[in-house]
């Protein structure tokens, strides 16, 4: 299918209405008709792009209509803030600078301007339109300029004052109204002859293949022949990239006219190169992440950022959401996280620890302003209804409610890293940092859920505080110990008229031997249905032989803003992970803690995350446990 494109410097209106096409005669003789347009389609899905690059909309097109002789439309663009690129060239065309478009359209009837010079000019007079692009102009002196003062990107200078990329099977008239090459003519790709062009080029296959190795190490299964490869090429594509730009700036100079020494250039990521959307755990990952990058090398967080993510525009909104840096004395580089970062994390915890799933079958709270919060609930009395005949009153119950309260509790890890870990890639970084913790906060969360310890300033009580076991295990270790070990620990619960949304709690060794039980007609699968009415949560912290059960609807959890990390270079730390102490404790006679690690002796540094959450059964005898199952 041949497409013609035309493009001319277009009149814009205030309401930034562009007059598309015209029946201007170009200096080839080609007229478009007015009244051949045909918009039917076009109508449908109108998308408007940036230099006719389908992978680069910048918004849509309204109100698109013949209007005497010229096709004449809106253009709106995406809402601002959907990207800082688009935001510029919605500002270039604000300031009247940017203002030309192009059309593509399917010639449909065509006839020459002069029958007797077929290979001249051609008059369209049916034509389908099937796409709009506000396109770059010729760049001038005053034009370029007054884009300078107004502070817009080099990338987005480059385009909007370069000229045209020429596209495969496409006729285009060009902003003086000449036409590129005739019709049917091939056309050749001009090579790329500027040092800045080879720049963005690099830039493109950079950002390219760091996208690709960030998606290669997210995968579950690792292909770590690919991950090499591609390690190795973006080595070569970042000494490509800074040969070429330390040329640029031998060739430049390194001051400006007035003397000024000139800003090193931030690696941006190409207009309209797509963005890989990234959740909010990995945001918070990548806030800590270089952040602490940062701390360790002196560099500037935008400088870590131009250098592990360049472009990434939620990241660096994330990284950068709280000023100053988070450090020893200063914390909170990532306090400014939204409630739905705490969220992923949760949710990033399942199959490492069962506090999600406890916490979605349960009741969630946030903590006050003063970090309590409240849970009402019923202390005696009932509803008491009962069927009433005509005419008759219905009873009236009375019940007594009163508010139990829970009060923040912190939680923390700490990761210790070395300078020469964080100077390794991004991906694996990020993995390390993303693994410890998740790993870390599972395993604490797991070992209070599960313990006896009552309740003190420092934690909420186990969910075994209180509680003794129901009973010993049946013995034996086929189907029937396991049908008499769970009616043994549910009779409490039948009894209560409460066995509706239980959990049940075990080791995953345990779990799995259930699974491969077979039943009493000697075939398999019997379990899956026995335990259908039952949530079953794993844990590596669950003591192997005990079976727990929960009633989630009496879990009650209360958390509070996203966790907060913060990152230290001196600090020194007791590297304990059981019981850790103060360093030193006044005594007769005094005590230090060993052993101790200073970060700023052994060159590295230490990620601290912390927080605030707690949790409580809604009422005593909702959770049961038996010990001794020997399936």
């Amino acid at each position: 299918m041949t497409i013609v494109r035309k493009a001319a410097s277009s009149e814009v209106g205030p309401d930034l209405e562009f007059v598309m096409s015209d029946e201007t005669v170009d200096r080839y003789g080609d007229v478009v008709s007015a009244a051949g347009w045909q918009l039917a389609a076009f109508r449908k899905n109108p998308i408007a792009l940036f230099g006719h690059s389908s992978g680069f909309p910048i918004g849509r097109w309204k109100d698109v209509r013949v209007d005497g002789r010229k096709l004449v439309g809106q253009l709106e663009f995406a809402t601002e803030g959907t990207s800082l690129r688009i935001d510029e060239l919605r500002r270039l065309v604000e300031q009247g600078i940017l203002r030309a478009v192009s059309v593509g359209f399917r010639p449909i009837d065509d006839e020459p301007m002069d029958e007797k010079d077929p290979w001249g000019g051609r008059r369209y007079t049916k034509q389908e339109l099937l796409e709009c692009s506000l396109v770059s102009v010729p760049a001038n002196p005053s034009a370029l300029a007054k884009a300078m003062d107004m502070q817009i990107s080099d990338d987005v200078l480059t385009l909007a004052f370069g000229e045209h990329a020429d596209g495969g099977g496409v006729v285009r008239r060009g902003a003086t109204g000449e036409r590129a090459a005739p019709r049917n003519a091939p056309i050749m790709r001009q090579k790329m002859t500027t040092l800045a062009e080879r720049i963005v080029d690099a830039q493109n296959d950079l950002v390219a293949s760091r996208d690709k190795l960030v998606e290669l190490n997210a995968a579950d299964m690792l292909d770590l022949d690919a991950i090499e490869e591609l390690n190795q090429r973006i080595e070569v594509q970042e000494r490509t990239l800074d040969a070429l730009k330390s040329s640029e700036a031998k060739l430049a100079g390194t001051t400006t006219k007035t003397g000024e020494p000139v800003t090193p250039a931030i690696n941006r990521r190409p207009l309209g190169f797509p963005q890989r959307e990234v959740k909010g755990l990995d945001l918070m990952v990548r806030s800590a992440v270089t952040n602490g990058v940062a701390l360790f090398t002196g560099k500037s967080v935008d400088q870590v950022l131009d250098e592990r993510y360049p472009g990434h525009e939620a990241t660096a909104a994330v990284a950068k959401s709280a000023a100053p840096l988070g450090t020893t004395g200063t914390s909170g580089f990532a306090a400014e996280l939204v409630q739905t970062t705490y969220a992923a994390f949760v949710d990033a915890l399942r199959g490492k620890s069962i506090y999600p799933g406890l916490r979605a079958g349960g009741i969630s709270q946030s903590f006050d302003a003063a970090g309590t919060a409240y849970i009402p609930s019923r202390t005696a009395g009932g509803a008491n209804g009962s069927f009433f005949s005509e005419g008759n009153p219905i009873r009236v119950g009375r019940i007594t409610v009163a508010a139990d309260t829970m009060t923040a509790k912190k939680m923390g890890v700490i990761i210790p890293f070395s300078r020469e870990l964080a100077k390794r890639s991004t991906p694996s970084l990020e993995g390390i940092v993303r693994s410890a913790i998740i790993e870390d906060t599972a395993k604490v969360l797991d070992q209070a859920l599960l313990d006896a310890t009552a309740a003190d300033a420092a934690r909420p009580a186990g969910l075994l505080n209180g509680v003794s076991a129901v009973a010993s295990g049946y013995g034996g270790g086929d189907y029937q110990a396991v049908i008499e070990d769970i009616n043994a620990l549910m009779a409490v619960y039948d009894a209560a008229d409460a066995s509706d949304g239980i959990a049940l709690v075990m080791h995953p060794a345990q779990a799995r031997k259930l699974a491969m039980l077979p039943g009493p007609d000697g075939t398999f699968g019997w379990a899956d249905r026995f335990m259908s009415e039952f949530t079953v949560l794993r844990s590596t912290h669950a003591t192997a032989g005990r079976l727990i059960a929960i009633r989630l609807p009496e879990f009650i959890t209360a958390s509070g803003d996203a966790p907060q990390f913060d990152v230290s270079n001196t600090a020194t730390i007791h590297m304990e992970d059981s019981s850790p102490a103060a360093i030193g404790t006044a005594g007769t006679p005094n005590v230090v803690a060993a052993p101790v690690r200073s970060f700023f002796q052994t060159d590295s540094m230490g990620l601290r995350m912390v927080m605030d959450v707690a949790w409580k059964m809604r009422r005593s005898g909702m959770v049961q446990w038996i010990d001794g199952t020997s399936w």
